[in-house]
């Protein structure tokens, strides 16, 4: 028999939840985490790192940031270390995300068939942008930033540098959340995780030592032997020497689902078993003959209205 394990935590502000759906051999597993917030963050520093006299003692120079951020799987992670120089940077993060929407689970097994559709659907929404210029010459800089959003990233490592200048812009925002799995009581046969949302990044920069990019935009369908989701893109870059490089790189998905708002048929499940299973991936019975016997439950979903939605929108937006 097919076991699911689901879990929910909600503490203060931030909810989580997590559910495995276990077979004979294997198991797959969805955890989600996020809150009900709004964040923003300002900072611009200016100066020259310098050794310090302290107690009698001489101080190194070096100067050393850090930063990360998280909701529902939207990701940014930066990290900067600088020895003795002249150091500039300025940095702009704004994050809102939610999780009032309810989360919901079902599972339908047409009578005769082995197959089970277990399908979850969930719309914690989540938005961040962030803006981060710096400029430095000196002994040596190394800085790197991450950004990610389920499953897709980007990301730069710019090290050992003597100068270094970098303009880094980003966007990246979720709406919702649907996954599918087929399974039998023995086997995983199929599952797809399809969030709907948006990875926008632009780098400009000028470096002097050795500077790496990377990306990867992750496939819906999930790699049963692998147990993992594999690219459907992706990229690694890497140079040696002084350059002046840009970079840009949007990704987005967008996986739609009935509102629920039109009562199209009767209340009639009749024929959904006779659909092969692989074509109810992403669907459910009481999505495809949506009618009044399940009109107590809630399908539809608002969509979060973003001051800024694409990269490009971003780009002209000043902020």
């Amino acid at each position: 028999m097919i076991i699911i394990l689901a879990a929910a935590i909600s503490i203060s502000s931030a909810n989580s939840y997590s559910v495995g759906i276990c077979t004979n051999s294997s198991c797959i597993y969805f955890d989600r985490d996020s809150s009900n917030i709004t964040f923003n963050s300002s900072s611009s520093v200016e100066g020259r790192i310098s050794p310090v006299s302290y107690r009698g003692r001489t101080l190194p120079p070096y100067h050393s940031f850090y930063a990360e951020l998280k909701a529902n799987d939207i990701r940014l992670r930066e990290r900067t270390a600088a020895l003795e120089g002249i150091y500039k940077s300025k940095e702009d993060i704004y994050m809102t995300a939610t999780t009032d929407n309810d989360i919901n689970i079902d599972v339908f097994k047409p009578s005769g068939s082995p197959i089970y559709t277990i399908t979850l659907d969930e719309t914690w929404a989540a938005y961040m942008k962030a803006i981060r210029t710096m400029d430095y010459s000196g002994r040596q800089i190394n800085d790197r930033d991450f950004e990610g959003n389920n499953g897709d990233y980007v990301g730069a490592n710019l090290l050992y540098n003597q100068e270094l200048f970098k303009d880094r812009r980003s966007i990246m925002w979720i709406d919702r959340m649907n996954a599918t799995v087929l399974a039998t009581d023995d086997v995983i046969v199929e599952a797809r995780f399809q969030p709907t949302k948006y990875l926008g990044y632009r780098i400009t920069t000028h470096t002097t030592g050795l500077a790496d990019f990377r990306y990867k935009f992750s496939d819906e369908r999930y790699n049963v032997k692998l147990r993992s989701y594999p690219a459907r893109s992706d990229g690694d870059e890497r140079y040696y020497g002084t350059y002046d490089l840009i970079r840009r790189i949007e990704m987005k998905t967008v996986y739609d689902k009935n509102n629920g708002t039109e009562e199209w048929l009767p209340c009639d499940f009749a024929g959904w078993g006779d659909i092969l299973p692989y074509d109810r991936v992403g669907h459910s019975a009481d999505e495809v003959f949506n009618c009044s016997c399940n009109s107590g439950r809630d399908q539809t979903f608002e969509p979060v209205t973003y001051q800024v939605s694409s990269l490009s929108q971003f780009l002209k937006s000043g902020f």
